[in-house]
């Protein structure tokens, strides 16, 4: 009896240590907040050994009333990590302590990178583009032929678990989904257009899709006119590329599902979506225009 008591006992406490919480102490100030999506951006110091000074969007804890806040608080908080086999990290801030408050000058504030009316509407066609792949060929939107496309945006030395890395892992399984339908292609893009050459994407993410045929990383090198208009009119906010320091650069979240006539179907912003239901609208189009 004490032997099936142990061995509960045991396998109780493996299964809790399978996704455990890691937790960091950060400070930082406020530079803008979102209620409706319960975010905050903040910009924050150095974390020694796990990250960098750098600004970015955080998830907050949902019993944590945002309307607290304002932008220019000095934060103390907690950020929270749990790693997932399989499935992007899911990461949290919470026990916020406001330390402090200052005016931000008009540099510090991460304005909108675009215009409203430069960005496409549903129905609108994407304009066209080229860019390298890995193996350094030039490949653009018109390449793909007429095919449903998904196009994310990425850079490699994105320190963040649930921004670049986690849009990685929902391709993946989107790839692995729609392996043998010649019709939908996954097109991945990084906009770090003076880091990220064809060598540097091919072996940060060559592996991960080897074997892959429906799976394109597109590297923007040097090509700063055709990846500026692109994520402008994709809604994509992106600055710090010209800084030469990956803590000076920050970004927003963006994926963009095209009709085989290159139309803006839908959008996809932050990190909120879901694999599972861009994979049923993706199957549904396949349908309408009879490529399933």
């Amino acid at each position: 009896m004490i032997k099936i008591f142990l061995i509960i006992l045991f396998l109780f406490s493996c299964s809790k240590q399978e996704n455990p919480i890691t937790t960091y102490p950060f400070k930082g100030i406020v530079i803008d907040i979102f209620e409706d999506k319960q975010q905050m951006m903040i910009k924050h110091d150095e974390v020694p050994g796990f990250m960098m000074e750098m600004t970015m969007m955080f998830n907050i804890d949902s019993s944590i009333n945002l309307y607290n806040y304002e932008i220019g608080d000095s934060l103390n908080f907690m950020f929270n990590i749990i790693e997932r086999k399989n499935a992007p990290a899911k990461t949290w801030a919470d026990k916020i302590n406001i330390v402090g408050h200052r005016d931000l000058d008009e540099n510090e504030i991460f304005d909108d990178f675009f215009e409203e009316d430069e960005v496409i509407q549903i129905g609108e066609k994407i304009s066209n583009f080229s860019f390298l792949d890995m193996n350094g060929n030039n490949v653009g939107l018109s390449s793909f032929g007429e095919k449903i496309k998904f196009i994310s945006f990425i850079f490699s030395r994105c320190p963040m678990p649930n921004f670049c890395p986690a849009v990685i892992l929902k391709n993946q399984y989107l790839v692995n989904q729609f392996k043998n339908n010649p019709n939908i292609e996954f097109i991945i893009i990084s906009f770090d257009y003076s880091y990220d050459t064809p060598k540097v994407l091919k072996k940060a993410y060559g592996d991960i899709f080897d074997g892959y045929e429906n799976i394109h990383f597109l590297s923007s090198y040097e090509n700063k006119t055709d990846i500026l208009k692109l994520t402008m009119e994709a809604g994509l906010g992106f600055s710090g590329i010209d800084e030469g320091d990956p803590r000076d650069i920050n970004h927003t979240l963006k994926s963009l599902l095209i009709s085989p006539q290159n139309n803006l179907i839908e959008s996809f912003g932050g990190d909120s979506w879901l694999p599972k239901e861009v994979e049923l609208k993706i199957e549904n189009i396949l349908k309408v225009n009879g490529l399933d």
